[in-house]
């Protein structure tokens, strides 16, 4: 049962470390048992001994008084001899030499079974409680050490989760500045010198977002060398020094105890021989190594060891280093595996993969996203047509060249994101084509050599929260035709609603029994947050404040209860009635 390569512990179960913890607290129970085995034998076996030389005593009383009231009548009814001489003849017999060895032979097996109480209270058991209180005083030592060295390696890891949580609100913050940035950007109420803010505000939260991915960077670094020696060297040698101590001081020892138990029973009488030697037998076959060999190949659940901790990246885009802008940018790409972007640049590619049937009812749902995406690409380049127009008719803001680099900057960005979107939208409709069978559609303008290097035309139509949405007009691609011409794109009244403004301020408290102006819905609008009135189109609302970023307060009644909230200006239009 010995074996050269025996699994050890560090290395089979170094992520099993409380499983040890029980095999060894199981070992010593069996210690335990085997010593409250030895009292309750020793005391059984010191009640027999007593019992039987009682009751050899008893019989050799009984004995001597027979004998003696045999010798009195004969003494006294003789005539012929001495009185002693009947106890001579009657002692001298086979019979009475057999009885009195018989009596002797239970007395000697009486002081051997009282010897053998004392040598097993004594000899044996005395060292297994000593030992029992040895061992768990060692293996609470060893353990309380594992755990001391979890607790530390666990303090690092923690470590690790405070910087990974200050790297995502550094990115958060900074992703809040740029889109802050952004919709001031559009927003053509906002000044230059509030624009330039907004900007610098923005480059300072990407600095601080790329300072804490390089914290994050080093803490995985350090953390991961901490893994190494905490998994690789430290563990193993304390979970290795565990199972040395248990094999020589729990299961060699109970070893040589069993043996030692053994010898105190084989001078018994020979029909216990076998029963003997057969218990010799097996306890000479007992090994340490086959004992931890096989707990631990049963226990072993073959688990790697951790895994790299990874850093996962966010966008880290700083406006105007070098030629790279704020918006559109990224200095960093996200993280080591597929990042969302992947997933949606490659959706097309898995749908045309699947089966018929399947693929043809994803890809007409992917066709209505895409049509989505494009209506917002269009309304995001209105707005960029209106900051450009601004930029032009104001000298004191045409003459800042990184304000015309962010407005190009966001225009190719606009650009070439619609040029793909445009030409993923042709990749579903051929396959869809050919899955019907029908003729293939005409490519788009951008695929067929169209103008505007690879972009979709589009018209500008600002629109701010103060326009007259009665009068807004914006394009709008044809859920059935790619072509981009702008002599095939006509502006259509659009049914959509105009963008929000910017996120609605803290609500304030208005003053009872003041009469406010009441305004039509003119479109739906769901609130984003529990400051914003979600309000269908149609319904009347009474406004009680005008917010000069275009937010206006509003309440509703429903049901008899008063609901108050911050909704979008130019979803409302006046009512005919009022």
């Amino acid at each position: 049962m010995e074996s050269e390569s025996a699994p050890s512990f560090g290395r089979s179960l170094w992520d099993q470390s409380d499983q040890i913890e029980n095999y060894t607290k199981h070992g010593t129970q069996i210690l335990l048992s085997f010593s409250d085995f030895l009292k309750r034998r020793a005391e059984i076996e010191k009640e027999y001994a007593a019992k039987l030389q009682k009751l050899v005593k008893t019989q050799q009383e009984e004995h001597d008084k027979r004998s003696k009231s045999f010798n009195t009548s004969n003494s006294s009814g003789s005539t012929t001899g001495g009185g002693g001489g009947f106890a001579v003849a009657v002692s001298g017999t086979t019979a009475n030499a057999g009885w009195m060895m018989l009596l002797g032979m239970a007395d000697h097996a009486a002081s051997y079974h009282a010897g053998l109480a004392d040598q097993l209270v004594g000899e044996v058991r005395r060292k297994v409680k000593e030992k029992v209180k040895e061992n768990e005083k060692m293996f609470k030592k060893s353990f309380d050490e594992v755990r001391k060295e979890y607790a530390e390696y666990k303090k690092v890891t923690d470590h690790l989760e405070r910087i990974r949580q200050k790297y995502d609100k550094a990115t958060k913050d900074m992703d809040m500045a740029r889109q802050a940035y952004e919709q001031a950007s559009a927003d053509m109420n906002r000044t230059a010198k509030e624009i330039e803010k907004l900007r610098h505000d923005a480059e300072k939260k990407a600095i601080i977002a790329q300072e804490a991915a390089g914290a994050y960077k080093s803490c995985i670094e350090a953390t991961n060398t901490e893994k190494d020696r905490f998994y690789g060297t430290t563990l193993p040698r304390m979970l290795d020094q565990i199972q040395r101590d248990d094999e020589s001081h729990r299961i060699e020892f109970l070893k040589k105890a069993f043996l030692q138990y053994n010898d105190l029973l084989a001078p018994q009488s020979t029909h216990l021989a076998s029963g003997v030697q057969s218990m010799s037998d097996m306890f000479t076959k007992i090994s340490h190594t086959y004992d931890s060999a096989s707990f631990a190949k049963l226990m072993c659940t073959h688990s790697p060891l951790p895994s790299d901790f990874t850093f996962e990246e966010r966008s880290l885009g700083i406006a105007h280093q070098g030629s790279a802008g704020l918006l559109g940018r990224k200095t960093v790409t996200r993280g080591f595996t597929k990042t969302k972007d992947d997933i949606e640049e490659n959706k097309e590619d898995a749908i045309i993969t699947m089966p018929s049937k399947q693929g043809r009812k994803k890809a007409l749902e992917r066709i209505k996203v895409l049509d989505k995406e494009l209506t917002e690409l269009e309304k995001k380049r209105q707005g960029v047509d209106t900051l450009m127009n601004v930029y032009a008719s104001k000298p004191e803001i045409n003459q800042d060249p990184k304000v015309k680099r962010d407005l190009d900057d966001q225009i190719a960005a606009l650009e070439a994101r619609t040029h793909s979107v445009v030409g993923k939208k042709y990749k579903l409709q051929c396959y869809i084509a050919t899955i019907d069978g029908s003729p293939m559609p005409d490519p788009p303008a951008t695929m067929a050599g169209g103008h505007g290097g690879g972009a979709v035309a589009v018209s500008s139509s600002p629109i701010t929260p103060f326009s007259d949405t009665s009068s807004v007009t914006s394009p709008a691609y044809h859920s059935q035709s790619f072509r981009q011409d702008e002599a095939d794109f006509t502006p259509s009244p659009s049914s959509a609603p105009p963008p929000p403004p910017p996120p609605a301020p803290l609500l304030m408290d208005e003053s009872p029994g003041i009469k406010h102006p009441a305004m039509r819905m003119a479109y739906d609008f769901t609130g984003g947050d529990s400051h914003e009135l979600s309000v269908a189109a149609g319904e009347m609302v009474e406004i009680l404040e005008k917010q000069d970023d275009g937010w206006w307060k509003a309440r509703v009644v429903r049901d008899g209860e008063v609901k108050e909230g911050f909704i979008p200006g130019n979803y409302t239009e006046p009512d005919g009635d009022t």
